[in-house]
């Protein structure tokens, strides 16, 4: 059986492909964006016939360059990175297949943080037969 902690520690995982700090829901520094990272936020699951499925936002967040500037040049790599790192993956966890797929990608701006940062939404799919 997969939890959303574990969806959490997988996606973790496979975002150290990104080459930035990543964090978790539960472990994110508070205060103004500085340096680079990305913020995984699960969300709960829900119940069907053969799958359990649930969102997860990942956020991988850029300082601007100057107020509300942002640096669109690492914003556009890091959503192409995204691409190819998060879309369609299938896996196994403790016995268990999963499935994960972007559901919508995107970029938005954090005025409070000072950062701008591609959300991607993905779609986290647990197989739920024995």
């Amino acid at each position: 059986m997969i939890v959303t902690t574990d969806i959490g520690n997988i996606l973790y995982r496979d975002c150290k492909a990104f080459g930035i700090e990543v964090y978790q829901k539960g472990n994110i520094p508070d205060g103004e964006i500085t340096t680079e990272r990305v913020i995984i936020w699960t969300k709960e699951q829900s119940q069907e016939t053969y799958w359990k499925k649930g969102f997860v936002e990942v956020n991988l967040c850029v300082p601007d360059i100057e107020p509300n500037i942002a640096n669109l040049v690492r914003l556009a790599e890091f959503e192409r990175q995204a691409m190819k790192i998060l879309d369609d993956m299938v896996g196994s966890y403790d016995g268990t297949t999963y499935r994960y797929s972007i559901d919508s990608i995107g970029t938005e701006a954090d005025i409070a943080l000072k950062c701008h940062y591609v959300n991607v939404r993905v779609l986290f799919k647990v197989l739920n037969v024995n």
